[in-house]
């Protein structure tokens, strides 16, 4: 029956199989159809050539003629006079603006705020903070409550998560948004591939409903003011004859046109030159935005790993004013799975019916129609359709194709039966029975003399049966024996021994397997085992020290009993411990001393592990290690601390670990936390690297090894002396200046810029060239390496690693504050269902 059906069964389980890794939305798969729809725009046809959209650019050439960015607000306003004289219909200014935190008493914000008053077309952009819950709260924000929008509820409120949420809005300053013809928000999503290809539209706050500033700009373009707009959750919002497409979450996916193609681009500095006639902008969409590399943000997108932020923004908003949407035919689970199912049943009922030959142009075909049904789609109806894991299926059908035979089971069973006949007449002994070798019994067996005659004995295996010759059997009967009875045979004619030898004796000879290869000698270690690694050779003789011989190891340094190594530091040993007073682990860091024939070198060790305990000691605080106790045994001294299961931020850097970037703010800011702390204290580290950040679960920190940390209170520590590892020391250290905090702060910026790129900043042939890279040069900002980092972190390590003191971040807290925004971004993040 299994036979008779062995294709059905196995086509089933192939769309089984498919429809198992869909549920679970395999990431890898998950990943691989973005990158094909990503393509589909490499394939498209003409350019989509926006005449309605202009983008006034701040560029580099306007900043080397007007001066570097930020301009003063008056200037700003210069360029917002000669943009609104051509008569635009509708301005975004997509710059944010901070809100006044004194009063400006140069009048520059005033000078703007006159400009706003004439133009009355301006739509100005603000950042939010993203919240996790629906904030119950019911406030009336001034200036922002006139850019509200509707809602399809009665209640006037949707469904949690039905928006993007935020517990804080930051405006611009209020002569500005008291001008503003409207306030739109700007905030930006990213898949787990850090691709944009969402743009949220609306969000919640404070009980109304507030549009994007992409929606509000094409919105005020079209003459629909916002209180006609209306959000039909988890459909479209509709704005006038315009329904646009969203998700479930209120987020619109792009269609981007050709990159650096699809817009009229004037640069700034021709406009303020009069070298561009202003009609040029009448009844236009003008968009003024800094395009500047060195200071726009830009984006991963399907069409780019490297768009700017405004052109985004002009992709949006053409694809509103101009309905050009993309139909998207998202996932569902239910009916996707019932399609996988059906199209392996259907494929079960034909394949085995056809030869293999046309089982392969079947699914051949169906593969290359079902690509160019994607492209047709794609390309001139503007319809996105998931079909990978339809795709995936018929791949593996065309791998199984050969094996969809009813016949073919059978006949593989038969040759799985006729190998494992030969393979079991190959396990038996080979016997030489040739007749020089048989000589020594060839004398007649038929006629025994003073014998009785035997039976011949049988004994089965599991395939076959072999006859165990009787005394009186004929020579050339003679029947198989092993060959350590054969070597006896022909050494002693007699026959005897078969006769009374036992019948599970000569079974087991049958049964004799090869010995195992015996390990050479020269791979054998102490007692026959395996070799120990270098490190391990390394940690067996340094844990005997002063002992002398394998006889004699570590068994306990004071109370503590030893358990195991942990690792070779810097000084000596780290071995894992017991506390048997409470049985507690721990792990215990010892100090050489044996080798220390200097009597003042042997004092500035002891010195040294006790300021270490002292120091760290009395530090609390969960990303700190915590000191148990400090003593001697013979020369060692040690430290005991607490014992963590984890790995060191230098061994996941040394295997190349992947860091995304909110996991590489969270760790910078425990070790922010831990930091600040112990610099609240008094004490400073002077030695922050990978290897002294201990790693645990879920990535939680522990700041390890203040063995040469600076106690301000303390005399012991002389200034000038530059102490730490040379990779991550600062300047003055290495100048022999006072230290302070903000030493650490600098060499946290070297581990912060190592995580991002698996390379450190500075680096030289030598010890004299590292320090003077140090002491004198800058480092290549991380996004001129990778393109894909975030500029924040570009502004935090180059102001952490500023060879002035003064002129860095003066205290840990300040870092974790300006990662504080980023960190955030990531609050409400979703997962894209492809």
């Amino acid at each position: 029956m299994l036979q008779k059906y062995s294709s059905y069964v196995l086509c089933f389980l192939i769309a089984i199989f498919v429809v198992t890794l869909y549920v679970n939305n395999f990431s890898p798969l998950v990943r691989l159809e973005w990158k094909i729809q990503d393509l589909l725009y490499s394939f498209r046809g003409d350019d989509n050539f926006s005449q309605d959209i202009v983008q006034i650019e701040i560029d580099e050439p306007t900043l080397r003629e007007y001066g570097e960015w930020p301009w003063h607000r008056d200037r700003l306003a210069d360029l917002v006079a000669a943009v609104g004289s051509g008569e635009p219909r509708v301005i975004l200014l997509d710059i944010l603006f901070e809100a006044d935190t004194h009063e400006d008493t140069s009048g520059y914000t005033a000078i703007l705020a006159g400009q706003l008053s004439w133009i009355k077309n301006m739509i100005l952009p603000y950042e939010i903070s993203p919240a996790e819950f629906m904030n119950t709260r019911m406030s009336n924000p001034k200036y922002l409550y006139q850019s509200s929008i509707q809602v399809n509820n009665e209640l006037g409120v949707l469904d949690e998560n039905a928006t993007l949420m935020a517990h804080k809005v930051f405006l611009p300053p209020d002569i500005l948004c008291e001008y503003a013809s409207g306030l739109g928000f700007k905030h930006s999503i990213f898949d787990k591939d850090r691709k944009v290809r969402w743009e949220p539209m609306a969000m919640y706050y404070d009980g109304y409903y507030y549009p994007s500033v992409s929606l509000l700009t094409a919105a005020t373009y079209l003459g629909i003011p916002p209180s006609s707009i209306k959000i039909y959750g988890g459909e479209y919002i509709q704005m006038g004859g315009i329904q646009i497409p969203i998700n479930n979450h209120a987020e619109f996916f792009i269609n981007y046109n050709k990159p650096g193609r699809s817009f009229n681009r004037i640069s700034a500095v021709d406009l303020l030159a009069d070298h561009v006639k202003p009609n040029e902008l009448k009844d236009k969409l003008a968009i003024i935005s800094i395009t500047s590399e060195y200071i726009s943000d830009f984006y991963r997108t399907p069409v780019s790993d490297n768009l700017a932020a405004a052109e985004k923004t002009a992709n949006v908003i053409e694809n509103i004013i101009h309905s050009n949407f993309i139909s998207r035919y998202d996932s569902s689970p239910m009916r996707d799975t019932l399609l996988l199912i059906g199209l392996g049943l259907l494929f079960a009922f034909i394949l085995p019916r056809v030869s293999i030959m046309y089982r392969l142009i079947i699914l051949l075909a169906s593969l290359f129609i079902l690509a160019n049904l994607n492209f047709v789609l794609f390309n001139s109806y503007k319809i996105l359709t998931p079909s990978l894991y339809f795709c995936l299926e018929l791949a593996f059908l065309l791998l199984a194709s050969p094996f969809l035979d009813e016949g073919f089971l059978a006949r593989l069973s038969s040759l799985r039966i006729s190998i494992g006949d030969k393979s079991d007449a190959a396990r038996l002994p080979k016997v030489d029975l040739s007749e020089a070798n048989m000589a020594p019994v060839a004398e007649p067996i038929s006629k025994p003399k003073n014998r009785q005659e035997k039976p011949a004995r049988i004994f089965e295996t599991k395939t076959a049966h072999y006859d165990i010759p009787s005394a009186t059997a004929a020579p050339n009967t003679v029947g198989v024996m092993s060959s350590a009875a054969m070597e006896t045979r022909i050494d002693k004619p007699e026959t005897d021994h078969l006769e009374t030898a036992a019948p599970a004796t000569i079974e087991s000879e049958l049964a004799v397997e090869q010995p195992d290869e015996p390990v050479p000698a020269e791979e054998k270690g102490s007692g026959g085992y395996a070799p120990l690694e270098e490190s391990e050779k390394s940690a067996t003789i340094d844990s005997r020290i002063n002992f002398g011989s394998d006889s004699n190891p570590i068994r306990n340094l004071g109370r503590y009993k030893i358990v195991g190594n942990l690792g070779k530091g810097a000084m000596g040993m780290v071995y894992k411990g017991t506390d048997p007073a409470i049985n507690r682990n721990v792990a215990l860091k010892t100090i050489r001393l044996d080798f220390v024939n200097d009597p003042e070198e042997l004092e500035e060790l002891k010195e040294r592990l006790f300021r270490e305990a002292r120091a760290a000691g009395n530090l609390s605080h969960p990303n700190i290690v915590t000191i148990y106790d400090v003593g001697n045994e013979g020369n060692l001294q040690y430290i005991a601390m607490e014992y963590l299961e984890g790995q060191t931020l230098e061994e996941m850097i040394r295997r190349k670990a992947k860091f995304n970037f909110r996991i590489i703010s969270q760790i910078i800011t425990q070790i922010c936390s831990a930091l600040d702390y112990a610099h609240n204290q008094g004490i400073v580290h002077r030695d922050i690297k990978p290897a002294n950040i201990m790693v645990l679960k879920d990535y939680q920190i522990k700041v390890m090894d203040f063995g040469i940390a600076r106690v301000d209170s303390s005399s012991m520590t002389r200034t000038g002396i530059a102490m730490g590892t040379p990779n991550y020391i600062s300047p003055e250290q290495l100048q022999g200046k006072p230290v302070d905090r903000r030493c650490d702060i600098f060499s946290l910026g070297v581990v912060m810029y190592e995580m991002l790129l698996q390379r450190r900043p500075f680096r030289g042939e030598n010890l004299t060239a590292l320090i003077y890279d140090i002491v004198n040069k800058n480092p290549e900002t991380p996004s001129s390496v990778n393109n894909s980092i975030p500029h924040i972190f570009d502004r935090i390590i180059d102001k952490a690693l500023k060879k002035n003191p003064a002129e860095r971040f003066q205290t840990a807290k300040e870092v974790s504050t300006a990662l504080a925004d980023f960190l955030e971004s990531f609050a409400s993040k979703r997962t894209t269902m492809v």
